[in-house]
């Protein structure tokens, strides 16, 4: 591993959650490095996950976290430290830096977060005031808190209160991820080359009570796949989504499973990337692919329903589009007004209520994402420029700011 800078000048920044955390961090590390861009900033995150975060536009080095060794640690301490063990732990932080960090942002209000910033720098700031054996939460963390509890009113996106963590705004323009050139399997080459619109389906989701039905997959893509109108469907996921994929294909025409490319653990992440970028929509629950695709440029479609909300994890950017659902799980689905939406993209903004579901298209300004609804006017009021001044004054005052 490389060490070209000294890494007590460099900062670090912790995420230790799954793909669409990490990708929804990107407006946080962006922020960062444009207000120190001549002090180097690392990136923390699940080895698994690295080569998506190697993409973040100027990144320093990727420090790989090997969650399954400190979990199998975790499970072998039996209520004191053995010298071995902590033989292992010292070798482990060694080979990530030589030196403490100066400073490392943490995003997670999680303790192996928490844990890894307090090892690896001189100084932590994130969710709480006073380091990791102290619970008093700080400004930004107490007011993810209670928007956890209370929701409301909360206009605030979650990348954006990543940025609030770290201490900075979110930047001007929504940013995307560097994409190197990089080659697909053989099969998949055509993706996004042929004429006609792709469209890249995400089958599955990350909490099972997020993952569309399947009856709703195959409705939906046969409805779309039936229309005049020439366009294709790559279909995304994970191994585990396979057999959705499978039982996809299996309940469509013939006619149409011609114009269907099943993706689904077929692929790498940057790989992945590159295939979303390609397509120009991406529809699905809210989902790690779903926020790829919207950092990568494609645009977004997303079915919000279960815990999901439009307004605090909808795809950061402009321009991108929300189904909301009013129960957390839906009866019937907007199928075909999605779908009239993809063929007519410069009257989506034009459509009709669906019984049981608001539509919200993503804006950008200075606070960030703000998804409005299509229909009608939203029923809150825009509180985010009085809440940033709020609790970036707080946070300023228990720095000792004036």
């Amino acid at each position: 591993m490389q060490h070209d800078d000294e890494a007590g000048e460099r900062r670090l920044l912790t995420q230790l959650a799954r793909l669409g955390d990490l990708v929804q961090s990107l407006p946080a590390f962006v922020s960062l490095t444009a207000r120190d861009p001549h002090r180097p900033l690392d990136l923390l995150c699940p080895a698994p996950l690295a080569d998506i975060a190697r993409l973040f536009p100027e990144v320093g080095r990727v420090v790989q976290w090997n969650g399954t060794q400190w979990h199998r640690w975790a499970e072998s301490f039996v209520g004191e430290f053995q010298s071995s063990w902590l033989r292992e732990v010292d070798q482990y932080l060694a080979g990530l830096t030589t030196e403490p960090y100066k400073m490392a942002y943490v995003l997670n209000h999680h303790p192996r977060a928490i844990l890894a910033a307090t090892l690896l720098a001189t100084e932590v700031q994130g969710p709480y005031l006073r380091g990791p054996l102290h619970e008093e939460l700080s400004p930004w963390a107490l007011y993810l808190r209670q928007v956890a509890q209370t929701r409301g009113s909360n206009r605030i996106h979650l990348s954006d209160t990543f940025c609030g963590l770290c201490g900075v705004t979110p930047p001007p323009i929504p940013p995307h991820l560097r994409l190197p050139s990089i080659d697909l399997p053989d099969d998949l080459a055509e993706v996004g080359i042929s004429a006609g619109q792709w469209i890249a389906v995400v089958v599955g989701a990350g909490d099972a009570d997020r993952s569309i039905p399947l009856s709703v997959w195959i409705e939906w893509i046969s409805t779309l796949l039936a229309q005049d109108s020439p366009c294709s469907v790559v279909l995304i996921g994970t191994e585990r989504d396979q057999a959705t994929a499978f039982g996809i294909q299996d309940k469509l025409s013939p006619i149409l499973a011609g114009r269907l490319w099943d993706a689904t653990g077929r692929t790498t992440l940057p790989q992945l990337a590159t295939m979303l970028k390609r397509c120009h929509w991406a529809v699905g629950a809210d989902t790690g692919p779903l926020h790829l695709a919207a950092a990568v440029g494609a645009r977004a479609m997303g079915f919000y329903f279960s815990r999901a909300r439009v307004h605090e994890t909808g795809p950061y950017g402009q321009g991108h589009w929300v189904w909301q659902a009013d129960r957390a799980q839906p009866e019937t689905w907007p199928i075909q007004a999605s779908v009239k939406m993809i063929q007519e993209p410069a009257r989506a903004a034009q459509q009709e209520p669906v019984a049981g579901w608001s539509l919200w298209q993503s804006h950008h300004d200075e606070w960030g994402a703000i998804f409005r609804p299509v229909s009608g006017k939203d029923s809150q009021e825009d509180q985010r420029a009085e809440v940033w001044h709020q609790l970036m004054e707080q946070s300023l005052s228990l720095q000792g700011v004036q």
